[in-house]
C-alpha cells in the first residue's frame, strides 16, 4: 500500500494526513514523530507525503490553528453575553471540556506542542492563546466589579489556575467514562468558581 491512491479517503487526502499527524502528535509528540510514522498511518511512501502537504510544521501549524479556532468558537458566545459572569464562566469552564472531549487527541496537541511551532508562527500562536485567556478574564474581571468574584484576588493567577485545569483534562479525559462531558465540565466549574466566588 505504497500509493497516494490510499489517500482518497472521504475526508481528502490532506485532512487523512492531518488526522493521522494529531493522532500520532497526540500520541508520542511532535519530536517523536517522523514522516515516516505518518507516511506509514495512511499507507503511502513518505515522499508520496509532498503531493498533499509542505511538511510536519504546517500540520501541526494547522492543527493547532485549527484546535484554538475551536475552542475560541465555543466560548466566545458566553463570553460575550450580558448574564451573570458566574452563569457565563460556568458555561464557558463546560464548553472547553466539551471541545476537549470531542478530540482529546487534537486538545493535547494543542495545548503540549504549539511550542514546537517554528520562530515565525510562534507569535501567532501565542497571540491566539492570549485572546482566549482574555475571555476568561474579561468575564472574571466582571464578576470582581459585580461583587459576586473575590475582590483581594490576583485575577491573572486565578484566570491562569482555570485554564491550568481545562488545560490538562485531555490527559485524564475519557469519553467512554461514566459521566459525559457536560457533567464533568459542571464538576470541573463547580471546583474552579468555588474559589472565587465570595
Amino acid at each position: 500500500m505504497a500509493s497516494t491512491e490510499t489517500l482518497d479517503v472521504e475526508t481528502g487526502p490532506r485532512e487523512a494526513i492531518r488526522d493521522a499527524a494529531m493522532h500520532l502528535f497526540g500520541k508520542q509528540g511532535y519530536t517523536g514523530t517522523s514522516m515516516r510514522d505518518i507516511a506509514n498511518a495512511v499507507g503511502v511512501l513518505p515522499g508520496s507525503l509532498y503531493a498533499h502537504i509542505e511538511s510536519k510544521e504546517a500540520l501541526l501549524v494547522d492543527i493547532v490553528a485549527d484546535g484554538i479556532s475551536r475552542f475560541i468558537s465555543a466560548v466566545e458566545p458566553s463570553a460575550k453575553a450580558t448574564g451573570s459572569p458566574v452563569d457565563r464562566l460556568r458555561a464557558m469552564i463546560v464548553a472547553h471540556v466539551e471541545v476537549v472531549a470531542d478530540n482529546p487527541e487534537r486538545s493535547l496537541v494543542v495545548f503540549h506542542q504549539w511550542r514546537f511551532l517554528g520562530p515565525e508562527k510562534v507569535p501567532t500562536a501565542i497571540e491566539r492563546r492570549r485572546a482566549y485567556e482574555k475571555s476568561f478574564a474579561g468575564v472574571v474581571e466582571e464578576g470582581v466589579a459585580a461583587g459576586l468574584f473575590k475582590s483581594g484576588m490576583n485575577l491573572r493567577i486565578a484566570v491562569l489556575t482555570i485554564l491550568g485545569a481545562l488545560n490538562w483534562t485531555p490527559e485524564w479525559f475519557s469519553p467512554d467514562g461514566k459521566l459525559s462531558s457536560k457533567e464533568v465540565g459542571e464538576l470541573m466549574a463547580g471546583t474552579l468558581l468555588g474559589g472565587i466566588q465570595v
